[in-house]
């Protein structure tokens, strides 16, 4: 099969993925600031049982692929990211605050997007702008001195160096998140009906991120590629396999449609996978009847979102991914930086949500 034809299945795969992904958060209502916040303020962790059936579901598919040598998690980017300890600390705080200000991270901003809230297109247009600038603009410069390139940050960086993945090996991480799941289940009990749903919904979710892997880290895998005669993956920003994120192809899809006359721009895996997730959240609406457009209402709302978003694209660059990318991709192959950063970026939301209760009091 020539090369062509199978960057047209990357693609088809892709959108289709993106579609069912989309679909099933849209009706799922998955969001990790709703999970958060419920937790934080209504102490209901419900919600919280989505994202352990979508997390356990994730690892332990990610683990199959990967000890039947379907994939390399090893040559992902969340696997070699070192000396970012302190990024990714302050990244994931400023991810966490951000989104808690645009009221939802990237990939529920997205799901509403698909829903018909034109606010939401403020917040992502603005959020890829602050992602483009953080890579290579002005912010940049800002990333770099503050939390990479200076001697306070590498000293520290240096005392916390860690080894960034715990490796295929270590197959006590899925069997911790095992029992844990199983332990909220004996807890909740499957009698609830909310809670059935969620397993039903986060398998489905679940399943997506595996196949996201695996249709960038095997289909789109060159052991000898026929131009270069070396091993690449073809159709991934970075280079590298890659599952779901969005704070990447934001950025990715905006400077698409900029310089699109630029022979170095193309329609990649996760960009397709982006409008993919757009169609499965607007089908889903459709059908629910839940399409209405909507936009801001109040003028603290459209500065709350302006400074969000800049925190949302600043901070998941920073971070090397957002709540989606090291929440559920990195976390699936068990990255210790993804760890540190959705841990962060819990705090930064919680920070965020003290705030705005202070300033509603």
């Amino acid at each position: 099969m020539d090369t062509a034809s199978i960057e047209l299945i990357i693609l088809l795969c892709g959108l289709l993925l993106g579609v069912i992904f989309g679909f099933a958060c849209q009706r799922s209502r998955f969001c990790f600031l709703g999970i958060i916040s419920d937790i934080y303020i209504c102490r209901n962790p419900n919600r919280l049982s989505l994202y352990l059936f979508t997390l356990i579901t994730a690892v332990i598919g990610v683990q199959l692929l990967a000890g039947l040598g379907s994939i390399n998690p090893a040559d992902s980017t969340y696997m070699n990211i070192s000396n970012k300890t302190i990024s990714s600390v302050f990244g994931g705080l400023l991810f966490g605050i951000g989104m808690t200000f645009c009221s939802g991270c990237t990939t529920s901003t997205l799901i509403k997007f698909g829903e018909g809230n034109i606010k939401s297109l403020v917040i992502l247009t603005l959020s890829g702008l602050a992602a483009i600038s953080t890579m290579r603009g002005s912010l940049g410069s800002i990333r770099i001195h503050l939390f990479e390139d200076n001697f306070l940050v590498k000293k520290i960086n240096t005392f916390f160096e860690y080894k960034g993945t715990f490796g295929i090996d270590m197959q006590w991480l899925w069997l911790i998140l095992l029992i844990t799941y199983l332990t909220f289940l004996l807890f909740k009990q499957l009698k609830n009906l909310e809670i059935r749903k969620n397993a039903i919904w986060g398998c489905v979710i679940g399943v997506c991120i595996v196949g996201a892997w695996f249709v960038s880290g095997n289909i789109g895998f060159f052991a000898e590629h026929p131009d270069t005669l070396e091993s690449k993956y073809i159709l991934t920003n970075s280079g590298r396999p890659e599952s779901f994120s969005f704070i990447g192809p934001l950025a990715y899809t905006l400077e698409f449609f900029l310089y699109q006359s630029d022979s170095s721009k193309f329609i990649s895996f996760g960009i397709i996978v982006l409008f993919g997730l757009l169609l499965g959240s607007y089908l889903s609406a459709r059908l629910q009847k839940r399409f209405k457009i909507e936009f801001f209402t109040t003028k603290n709302d459209i500065v709350y979102c302006f400074l969000g978003s800049t925190l949302m694209g600043f901070g998941g660059v920073t971070a090397s991914g957002c709540t989606l990318g090291h929440g559920l991709s990195g976390l699936s192959l068990g990255s210790l930086n993804s760890i540190i950063v959705v841990g962060s970026i819990a705090i930064g939301a919680v920070l965020g949500i003290r705030h705005m209760e202070n300033k509603v009091a």
